[in-house]
């Protein structure tokens, strides 16, 4: 995947540099020279340009990538204007960072459908790994769904998956047991693990369903 990432702060650095490490083409834009003269080892292109500069942005190979993120931390204004153009240019498509719920909805008024905050989407995984313990990853569906990857507490093992009763007692779905494999030093996942699966130590289950569910769980297991 090809794309340019507009603001190299904390988030914009680490997204360019995640997606570089897994082999997109990336290319990191900042006004701060500084930032690009530190970073450029780490993402695969970098440039020091004035965003607010129409000319300049031109010269950026804008419709021949397949999408632009723009995740600027704090400059509300020059997020809107670098988009306003981005949207004038025909960049095919746009992922904003929403610094706020005001800033989101004028996204979603200029036709910005996939916005992003990362605090508080962190802030949603983080206060789900507290509430439940031994959570070791989230993902929200919606308000009322989620899928978590669950450590395995000390009650399951040596238990057979037909024995836990997910459904039954706690209405989660167990979609997947990821299963760790010490001759290759990684987990393996396991997508359809039979009832007479027997869980054991280091297993992860990676469960679905709704919020009060998990909580549930979590009570019982505690």
């Amino acid at each position: 995947m090809k794309c340019i990432v507009f603001g190299l702060g904390n988030f914009g650095l680490a997204l360019s540099q995640r997606l570089t490490k897994r082999g997109n083409e990336v290319l990191g834009v900042d006004s701060d020279i500084s930032k690009i003269n530190l970073y450029k080892d780490s993402i695969t292109n970098t440039v020091a340009l004035d965003v607010k500069n129409e000319q300049a942005l031109q010269t950026l190979p804008l419709t021949e990538v397949d999408v632009v993120f723009v995740v600027f931390g704090k400059d509300f204004g020059t997020s809107l204007f670098v988009i306003a153009l981005l949207k004038q240019f025909g960049v095919k498509r746009i992922v904003a960072r929403a610094i706020s719920p005001v800033h989101k909805v004028i996204l979603k008024s200029m036709g910005i459908t996939e916005t992003i905050n990362p605090e508080w989407e962190y802030a949603d995984f983080f206060a789900t790994k507290v509430e439940l313990g031994t959570t070791i990853d989230s993902y929200v569906v919606d308000d009322d769904h989620l899928i978590i990857e669950w450590e395995i507490p000390p009650r399951f093992i040596g238990r057979k998956l037909g024995d836990a009763k997910f459904e039954e007692e706690f209405g989660l779905k167990l979609i997947a047991l990821k299963r760790y494999d010490a001759k290759i030093d990684k987990s393996l996942v396991m997508n359809n693990p039979s009832d007479d699966t027997v869980f054991i130590e280091k297993d992860v289950f990676v469960l679905f369903g709704h919020p009060k569910s998990f909580r549930k769980l979590g009570i019982q297991i505690a």
